[in-house]
């Protein structure tokens, strides 16, 4: 702890910083706030975003002890490791399912909580990482922390029940060295855990949601295929909106991708919350301009009025996300899924459209990462 009401973070396989972002807008009951001192990640365009806006200097390189031990000396006791480290979690017969070099950046992750001894960590993943080799890689991964001291709580979490205007749900992992229980964003509600070594599984509950897509979007001007806007249409309508505008007067990354003029045809007659593979829609379609086949969520345009669904780094491709404008015909455009994701419009995104559509769809929504944040300072001010 830097100082009484300030503590550290290592962001591990960090990303763009969407999870240190949130962190940062994180405060505590007596006005406790992180701050991050050292962010690790290989992808060079994300590190570059990440130190646009955090203004910290990730290190470009993978995580290993030795470079945890350089980054302790360095900084000094880290109170705090987050990260979602990837893998695969392809099944293995006969062995750990930690020792499976697929896996291995998990056990990189586990080793540097071992080396840091941090007062809390936060691990984030994809929510198929609870039926990862069956359930072993769950199971081992919580043993490991337990083992290292940590009271492990672990959560599938729906995104959209902490203020996000997107069904995203993400498996959380958190350990600390208090002896405090950790209040997921959405538990209050259910206080059903589910069978097995899953502690809550924080699905989507009917009118429980705050925000919908035309909530984060509905400042943001109508656009045609190919077409792009640097003015907002109107002054923030809500105050999700005005959050998001972080003051800015400039609109940028609000450029439709340019379809063929059949697709935008195509797209003409799907109504919300329909595809155009939906057999009483399929039917209206030109046979011309017919898609032949897709994804079940392909070709689907999407219902203003409810949360968007998981941003996945195809959110302008219709033909393999459900990602079709509530009302124009075309997908979402690079800012609409950043607001999906509730980045800041003054956050900037560096690297090729497709390292930024990959960036954005990879991230961890910010204001989870807040809600997330708040409990984890209520627990380390205690």
């Amino acid at each position: 702890m830097t100082n009484s009401r300030t503590f550290t973070v290592l962001d591990l396989f960090s990303g763009c910083g969407g999870l240190s972002l949130g962190l940062h807008w994180a405060e505590g009951p007596k006005k406790e706030k992180f701050k991050t001192v050292a962010a690790v990640d290989v992808w060079e365009a994300a590190c570059r975003t990440y130190e646009e806006n955090l203004e910290i200097k990730p290190y470009i390189e993978p995580v290993s002890n030795r470079l945890i031990s350089q980054i302790i000396e360095k900084v000094g006791p880290i109170d705090l490791i987050v990260g979602g480290p990837p893998c695969q979690g392809f099944s293995t017969s006969g062995k750990r399912s930690l020792d499976d070099p697929r896996n291995k950046l998990v056990f990189d992750y586990l080793e540097a909580i071992r080396l840091a001894k941090p007062k809390a960590f936060l691990m984030e993943n994809v929510s198929g990482f609870t039926t990862f080799q069956d359930g072993k890689l769950l199971s081992e991964v919580k043993k490991a922390a337990s083992d290292l001291g940590y009271k492990v709580q672990t959560a599938i979490v729906q995104a959209s029940l902490a203020g996000v205007p997107q069904r995203r749900r993400r498996f959380i992992m958190v350990g600390t060295l208090a002896n405090s229980t950790f209040s997921f964003p959405g538990s209050e509600a259910s206080n059903k855990k589910p069978d097995g070594d899953l502690d809550y599984d924080l699905t989507f509950r009917d009118g429980e949601e705050k925000w919908t897509i035309w909530d984060a979007i509905s400042d943001l001007p109508s656009l045609s295929a190919g077409k792009a806007s640097f003015d907002y249409k109107t002054a923030p309508q809500n105050s999700l909106q005005e959050f998001l505008r972080a003051g800015n007067e400039l609109l940028t990354l609000h450029k439709a991708v340019n379809h063929s003029a059949n697709f935008v045809k195509m797209m003409s007659y799907i109504p919300q919350g329909k595809s155009a593979l939906d057999p009483e829609i399929l039917k209206t379609i030109p046979d011309d301009i017919r898609p032949g086949s897709g994804y079940p969520n392909s070709y689907a345009r999407l219902k203003q009025d409810q949360p968007a669904p998981t941003i996945t780094r195809n959110f302008t491709t219709p033909s393999s996300a459900n990602c079709i404008h509530p009302s124009d015909d075309r997908a979402l455009t690079p800012r609409e899924g950043a607001r999906c994701q509730t980045f800041p419009d003054n956050f900037v995104f560096l690297g090729t459209p497709e390292e930024v559509r990959l960036q954005i769809g990879n991230a961890v929504p910010p204001l989870l990462a807040k809600k997330l944040g708040d409990e984890l300072l209520r627990i380390l001010s205690e």
